[in-house]
C-alpha cells in the first residue's frame, strides 16, 4: 500500500500529525467512518509516522524505517485482519496480541499494532485487550479500525482516542467538519449546562436538518469520551475539541461520563433506524440532560 505525507487541508489528518510531531500521539486510537480503505491508508500513515526514525517531521520516508513501512514490510507494524462480520476479531487473536505487545521492538523505537474491523470484537475480545490499553508498555500503540464505534465498550472507549473520518457515502459529505464539531461541542457543553434551557437551544441546530444531527452525535460520543479520559486519568487532550473535554471532565462525574457515552449510542443507534426526526431531536435534549446528573 502507497504511503503519503499526511494531508494538512483535512483537520483530521492536521491533528493527528500535530499529535505525532509534538510526539503527544495518544497509545490508542480508533479510526471510524469513511471506507475500510480509507481507514487502512490512514493506519499506514500513521504507522509509518510512529516508527520513523529520521529526526525531523514525520513520516519523513527517507529512514531505513520508513521505507520498509511504505513497502508493507517494517517487522514492528503489526496488521491483524479479520471479515467484517460479528465477532469475527476471536478472542484467541486478542491474546495474541496481548501476548506480542510485551516484546521490545525489533526495529523501530515503537511498535505498532493496526486491527481492522476492530468492531468485530465480542465482550469477551474488547475485555481481553482492555489490559492492554489500560497499562500498556510504553513503546506499544494500537490503531483500532472500525465502521463505527458504537460497538465498542465504554471501558474501551475510554482508553482510546477516537476520530471520526467522515462518512463513506455522499450523505452529508458537504457538511463542513469545522460546522459538525462545533455544533457537537455546544450540544455537550449544553448538557452539562445547570438548566435545560441551554441544550434545547443548541439542538435548535437539527430543526429539519437530519443529516447534521447524524454527523454531529459520533462527535458529541468522542468528546464525552476525551472528557472521561481526563477524568480517569489526568490525560492531556490535544484534539480539536480538547477544551470542551476539559470543562467536561471538571463538570461531570465519571459515571455521568459513563451515562453520556451509552446514551450517545441509544441516540445513533435511533439515527440509524430512521426514527422520526422531531421526536429524535427531544431524546437529544432529555437523554442526555438525564444521562449528566448521574
Amino acid at each position: 500500500m502507497k504511503t503519503e505525507k499526511f494531508n494538512l487541508e483535512n483537520s483530521v489528518e492536521k491533528s493527528l500529525s500535530a499529535a505525532l510531531n509534538t510526539r503527544r500521539f495518544p497509545h490508542a486510537v480508533i479510526y471510524e467512518g469513511s471506507t475500510a480503505e480509507e481507514r487502512m491508508a490512514l493506519a499506514m500513515k500513521t504507522a509509518a509516522a510512529l516508527v520513523c526514525s529520521g529526526g525531523g517531521e514525520v513520516p519523513c520516508f527517507a529512514c531505513a524505517n520508513c521505507r520498509k513501512a511504505a513497502a508493507d514490510s517494517h517487522a514492528d507494524i503489526l496488521v491483524y485482519s479479520v471479515e467484517d462480520k460479528p465477532k469475527a476479531f476471536k478472542v484467541d487473536i486478542i491474546r495474541e496480541i496481548r501476548a506480542k505487545a510485551y516484546i521490545v521492538p525489533n526495529e523501530a523505537d515503537r511498535k505498532v499494532f493496526i486491527l481492522e474491523n476492530a468492531h468485530t470484537m465480542g465482550v469477551e475480545g474488547q475485555n481481553a485487550i482492555l489490559k492492554v490499553l489500560e497499562e500498556p508498555p510504553q513503546y506499544v500503540n494500537f490503531i483500532l479500525l472500525c465502521s463505527s464505534k458504537s460497538g465498542f465498550l465504554p471501558t474501551v472507549l475510554s482508553r482510546a482516542a477516537v476520530y471520526n473520518l467522515g462518512q463513506a457515502s455522499s450523505q452529508g459529505a458537504d457538511i463542513p467538519r469545522e460546522t459538525v464539531v462545533e455544533t457537537a461541542t455546544k450540544i455537550a457543553l449544553a448538557s452539562a449546562a445547570m438548566n435545560d434551557f441551554e441544550i434545547v437551544k443548541a439542538a435548535g441546530a437539527f430543526e429539519k436538518d437530519r443529516l447534521l444531527l447524524q454527523a454531529v452525535l459520533p462527535v458529541i460520543q468522542e468528546i464525552y469520551a476525551a472528557a472521561l479520559r481526563i477524568k480517569y486519568y489526568a490525560e492531556e487532550e490535544n484534539s480539536e475539541f480538547g477544551e470542551a473535554a476539559r470543562t467536561l471532565a471538571h463538570k461531570l462525574s465519571r459515571n455521568a461520563l459513563l451515562a453520556l457515552i451509552e446514551s450517545t449510542d441509544s441516540l445513533m443507534e435511533s439515527a440509524r433506524l430512521n426514527a422520526n426526526h422531531n421526536l429524535l431531536v427531544t431524546a437529544v435534549c432529555t437523554k442526555l440532560r438525564r444521562a449528566a446528573v448521574n
